[in-house]
């Protein structure tokens, strides 16, 4: 096969582009890592260049200024939430997973990217303390992340029997979320510190708040027969590499106290 002028200049055009494609992958997790560390407040685009093994020059050239930078680290970071949650969902219906499973999976995997992302959605924080805008990506985020869990939740006629309960799971979504948020800030919260036993805690919140009944025995026996719905959730924003632990059967608890602080 004769090779032309042409192939040669193809096969390079595209060892170009994916060597473009690494480093720009590289350059936008080193961000996200450094943002997890400093915050936006102490962003160096010199600091996250050396991290990603490249030049400043090679991060401005890509981005072009430091707030184009920051706002496709934050969309990247997202992104793979998305995908995560995704993943989970779609896990869980391919196996058939009880509501209780699937609703504890999924608060898990909340719990999970509020804590390994706390640095990065502290500073979109801090920046929506001055332009309340600024929270609105986080807000999407989760918002559409519920959204996937009540399609998911859909196929279950013992959920849709509950009166309003599309929005019964979005309300108790956003309520754990926010008391979890809370909770990470805040040391005098009532807010157990261990991991599973915080999980159990919200996860209890919404299903109580949902109406749904508790798993009957037999009901549970089966579902623990069934694969878990576990799904890989990230060691942090930029690293989506740590498994969570499956998910198993809802589990019987009393009602957490309300406090009275």
């Amino acid at each position: 096969m004769l090779v032309t002028p042409e192939v040669v200049s193809k096969v390079r055009r595209q060892a170009q582009q994916a060597r473009s494609q690494a480093t720009e992958s590289a350059l936008l997790d080193a961000g996200l890592a450094h943002f997890e560390e400093h915050g936006f407040e102490g962003l160096s685009m010199q600091a996250v260049a050396e991290r990603a093994g490249t030049s400043i020059g090679a991060l401005y050239f890509r981005f072009g200024d430091r707030e184009s930078f920051v706002q496709a680290v934050l969309a990247r970071g997202f992104d793979r939430i998305r995908e995560d949650t995704d993943r989970l969902l779609a896990k869980a219906t391919a196996e058939h997973a009880s509501p209780h499973a699937v609703i504890r999976a999924f608060v898990d995997l909340a719990v999970r990217v509020q804590q390994n992302g706390h640095g990065v959605f502290r500073a979109v924080l801090r920046r929506a303390l001055v332009d309340p805008s600024a929270w609105e990506p986080v807000g999407r985020l989760g918002n559409d992340a519920t959204r996937r869990l009540v399609a998911a939740l859909a196929r279950h006629p013992e959920v849709t029997a509950i009166p309003d309960w599309e929005q019964r799971v979005m309300f108790g979504i956003y309520a754990a979320r926010g008391a979890h948020f809370n909770g990470m800030y805040n040391a005098q919260a009532p807010m157990p510190r261990e991991h599973e036993a915080l999980v159990d805690m919200l996860y209890g919140l919404v299903t109580r708040y949902l109406g749904l009944p508790e798993p009957t025995p037999a009901a549970e026996a089966a579902q623990s027969a069934t694969p878990s719905t576990g799904a890989a959730a990230p060691a942090s924003p930029h690293s989506p590499a740590a498994t969570s632990p499956a998910a198993p059967p809802a589990r019987r608890r009393a009602a957490p106290r309300a406090s009275s602080g």
